[in-house]
């Protein structure tokens, strides 16, 4: 799996996005993102509208009322999802929307008066008949006239530069509503064409039944009918075919993420909105209802819109992104699991449950008190199927305290790690399988700790060297965990690193084991060996 964590800071959020790809992880992140910004900026707005209001008892109350209505709404979550479920039809999402927004009209342009004609009568001087007869008599009289035309001149230019002024003003305005206008349009119609295309995949591969199409058609189906924005649209599913269980990792808000704030209240001495909070006790109770509510909501909406019947099972777990108040670290708990069947489910009448009282009733895990966010163990875990897994060899029965393991065959040395790992992580549960042989290709191991905390998916590298370890081998380890989608990898060599390797190692999920760990391994579970990295070059030598 590969993960992104992503913030906001004005809504003092924070989440760690999982996916199967980097695409896959972008696209989700880049969702959720938006709904932050949408809710982000509704509490701007909210916040602008209220600085503006002239009657601010009347805007407190409004706000009041906006911030019950949104309470209610998580309230009554269970029931509005079944009442929304009986009215909406996917099918409908087909259908192409149209860009709205109306084309900016292009403004009219103020007309410009023709220049005075300096030949014009009004501009010519008037002579008498001795002006006429003596024409220096009438010098002022042309120079009148000229001031007059100039004066005049004057005016139109200035008229003119205003004019001109005013409509490149509205013709730049135009240009600039018509150029974004037109690259709204043009977006809204990208993302409408990518939104139909994904859509009718998602629809065509559930009709025809394509490998992932169970986990697409549920995953769109259960972020259609999210009804709050606070609610994490991030999950992972796997479609069991054999048993015919859809397994859901799902992502719940914590409780610090739910709205504090009862009411708002005008205090008229200081001309300021105080937020009343919500008491520590309803906020709790309130919390618990709406996971309750949640974890039942998605389970009557997999049922009842499985058409297919293609879903016997459901088996959900659900995880919080939290940040542990004593540590300061970012943790992700499991605090709900439940595994139903489609007929222990379907013979409940939703509407008149209590939620948390049903889900107990269908045999549900968590504690007592979820807005804790006590961690509890999956009722049901992930399959990990991996077609590279093949079954092991023992290796550690037939070796003694005079075993060369830098001599080993390379293969029997895989399954020497596997087997050495295996009864390590077993004292918790977990599970060690060797892959494909590699030959120092990729993955040796890989390793499965149920740890519902600090557990995962850990990769395992073999290599019998005789020389030191370079920093390629750790490099290459990184990526094939980045690949992997793994927690952690381990690499095991017979021979020590280098500087370089270990410093590349220095704050990324890897462990450097050398010969002596490896000795300290095998001893602590009662076996002996030795590693002669000079024996073991020295045979080589002597085979070659």
């Amino acid at each position: 799996m590969y993960s992104r964590e992503i913030r906001h800071d004005g809504l003092n959020k924070f989440r760690v996005i999982r996916g199967k790809s980097l695409y896959e992880v972008d696209q989700k992140a880049e969702m959720q993102l938006r709904v932050w910004e949408d809710q982000w900026n509704r509490v701007v707005k909210r916040h602008e509208e209220a600085q503006l209001k002239s009657n601010k008892r009347a805007t407190a109350q409004q706000l009041s009322d906006q911030l019950k209505k949104e309470r209610q709404l998580a309230e009554e979550y269970l029931i509005l999802t079944i009442k929304r479920n009986k009215t909406v039809d996917l099918r409908r999402d087909l259908q192409r929307r149209t860009f709205d927004a109306e084309e900016p009209i292009a403004p009219e342009l103020e007309s410009i008066r023709q220049m005075p004609d300096p030949k014009a009568k009004v501009y010519q001087p008037i002579y008498n008949i001795i002006e006429q007869i003596l024409p220096f008599l009438a010098t002022n009289k042309k120079e009148e006239a000229k001031k007059r035309y100039d004066r005049e001149h004057r005016i139109w230019m200035n008229e003119k530069e205003e004019i001109e002024s005013r409509n490149e003003g509205k013709s730049n305005e135009y240009q600039s509503n018509y150029l974004k206008w037109k690259n709204d349009k043009e977006s809204f119609e990208k993302n409408e064409k990518e939104r139909l295309e994904f859509l009718e995949s998602v629809f065509d591969n559930y009709r025809t039944q394509k490998e992932g199409s169970i986990e697409g058609y549920f995953d769109y189906l259960l972020n259609r009918f999210t009804l709050l924005d606070y609610i994490p649209i991030q999950r992972n599913m796997k479609y069991l075919i054999d048993t015919k269980t859809l397994y859901i990792e799902q992502y719940l808000p914590s409780i610090e993420e739910l709205p504090s704030t009862k009411e708002i209240k005008y205090v008229v001495e200081g001309d300021e909105f105080v937020e009343i909070p919500l008491s520590n006790k309803f906020l709790n109770e309130f919390y618990d209802r709406l996971i309750y509510s949640l974890i039942l909501s998605y389970l009557h909406l997999i049922f009842s819109n499985d058409k297919r019947n293609k879903i016997d099972s459901i088996a959900f777990n659900g995880y919080v992104d939290t940040i542990n108040k004593g540590t300061g670290n970012s943790e992700t708990p499991c605090i709900a699991s439940i595994f139903v069947s489609r007929e222990e489910f379907e013979s409940i009448n939703l509407e008149f449950v209590n939620p948390k009282t049903c889900f107990k009733q269908l045999k549900g895990v968590g504690s007592s008190k979820l807005h804790t966010l006590t961690s509890v163990p999956p009722v049901i875990k992930m399959d990990w199927d991996d077609d590279r897994i093949i079954d092991g060899k023992e290796t550690l029965s037939q070796m003694d305290d005079t075993t060369n393991l830098a001599a080993m065959d390379w293969q029997d040395f895989e399954h020497l790690i596997r087997e050495v790992f295996e009864r390590e992580f077993s004292k918790n549960g977990g599970e060690v399988k060797i892959t494909q042989a590699s030959r120092d290709g990729g993955v040796d191991a890989i390793a499965f700790d149920p740890d519902p905390l600090r557990g995962g998916k850990i990769v395992i590298q073999a290599k019998r060297y005789t020389n030191t370890v370079g920093v390629a081998a750790v490099r290459d380890l990184y990526g094939t965990v980045m690949n992997e989608g793994a927690i952690k990898g381990i690499l095991v060599s017979t021979a020590d690193y280098g500087p370089d390797a270990y410093n590349f190692a220095k704050d990324k999920p890897l462990t450097l084991l050398n010969g002596s760990n490896l000795l300290y391994l095998l001893e602590n579970h009662g076996h002996k060996a030795v590693i002669d990295l000079k024996a073991a070059k020295e045979g080589r030598r002597l085979n070659e």
